[in-house]
């Protein structure tokens, strides 16, 4: 399962969503990627922490919107 279909994450993306005024019938294309952490980044950090992931959202009239995203489910 990836991750931008586990339900925990999905009020997060619809937030977004809802944020930037956009609607899901609008949506053309979706991507997801992953974030690479830094490679000086803490060992407790790079461990215990979900990485990040870019959202980029291509809509049906050209306009692109993109956002980071974090692993961790809003609460």
């Amino acid at each position: 399962m990836t991750y931008g279909f586990r339900p925990e994450h999905w009020p997060t993306f619809e937030a977004e969503l809802e944020r930037r005024s956009i609607i899901v019938a609008e949506i053309e294309r979706m991507e997801l990627r992953s974030e690479k952490r830094p490679e000086n980044a803490p060992e407790s950090v790079s461990k215990n922490t979900p990485p990040s992931v870019i959202v980029t959202l291509t809509l049906r009239s050209g306009r692109v919107e993109s956002w980071s995203q974090s692993g961790n489910p809003v609460e």
